[in-house]
């Protein structure tokens, strides 16, 4: 009983050597997956679809949020012109930078869609 014990303690500092680089090595690849701070940041890119124009907000070069259509409204419509579709963009990234709500209301869009 007392050498099954010694052997338990024996294997404990074995474990930890392949346990630390094994730690090391996922920490590595997740940082270098998360990226430097100004890859983190929101990119918009505005699109033109067949009859408007939507817009997209990339995180770390991967598509976050993908909007064809102008947010808020019953309806399903484009964006009437790419000026219209990068202002809600670039109100969505603005929000999303302070680490505000981005969500989109009809008090948003009126202003914008209306020049």
């Amino acid at each position: 009983m007392m050498n099954a014990m010694m052997r338990k303690r024996r294997m404990a500092p074995g474990s930890l050597i392949i346990l630390l680089p094994l730690l090391l090595i996922l920490f590595c690849f997740r940082f270098r997956e998360m990226g430097s701070r100004n890859e983190m940041q929101p990119e918009l890119q505005t699109f033109q679809l067949g009859d408007g124009w939507g817009y997209k907000v990339l995180m770390n070069k991967k598509v976050m949020i993908y909007q064809p259509t102008i947010p808020a409204i019953d309806s399903l419509r484009p964006f009437p012109s790419e000026a219209s579709a990068r202002r809600i963009g670039s109100l969505v990234v603005e929000r999303i930078k302070k680490n505000q709500c981005f969500s989109i209301t009809t008090d948003d869009i009126i202003h914008p869609l209306s020049d």
